[in-house]
């Protein structure tokens, strides 16, 4: 069995048949996921911001962190889940996509990115580290995130 044929057989799940067949199905799924999108973004820019130095530095990094989490931690699930019941409904179109494996490269880095180095950036107290070095890792994060949003969007133009 392939990979296509087993994400094929999923997309007969009635949630997937839904939103696929619906006419505001694949819409409203749309929607939610440019919400989650839009969220997570915003706590993306507002934290790489604030280790750039801009912003309220009464704030530490760390401590703005653990504010946005539980935002980014529901900003990321809607983005997730969404984006699992866009793919399922038409995997074949998104498999042979190029902007999809762009996008999907893309988020990989950000992910790995935001794991092993932003976070022991904004882990750090502040002032440890040269202003410049923070605002080329706040500018690397900003780069990869928002390089997912880019080649996401392309998809719709892109074959």
């Amino acid at each position: 069995m392939s990979l296509l044929s087993i994400l094929q057989s999923w997309s007969s799940w009635a949630p997937v048949v839904f939103v696929r067949d619906s006419k505001y199905g694949m819409p409203g799924v749309q929607s939610v996921h440019l919400v989650g999108l839009t969220t997570f973004l915003a706590t993306v820019v507002a934290l790489n911001l604030r280790l750039a130095g801009f912003g309220n530095v009464d704030w530490s990094p760390s401590w703005l962190a653990r504010q946005l989490r539980p935002w980014m931690a529901g900003a990321i699930t809607m983005v997730l889940l969404s984006g699992f019941f866009i793919f399922l409904a038409t995997p074949g179109k998104y498999l042979g996509s190029h902007p999809f494996r762009v996008k999907m490269a893309a988020l990989a880095i950000a992910i790995l990115f935001h794991l092993l180095v932003f976070r022991r950036f904004v882990a750090a107290e502040p002032g440890t580290r040269p202003r410049g070095l923070n605002i080329l890792i706040a500018c690397l994060s900003l780069t990869f995130w928002f390089s997912v949003g880019w080649a996401g969007r392309a998809i719709a133009f892109i074959p």
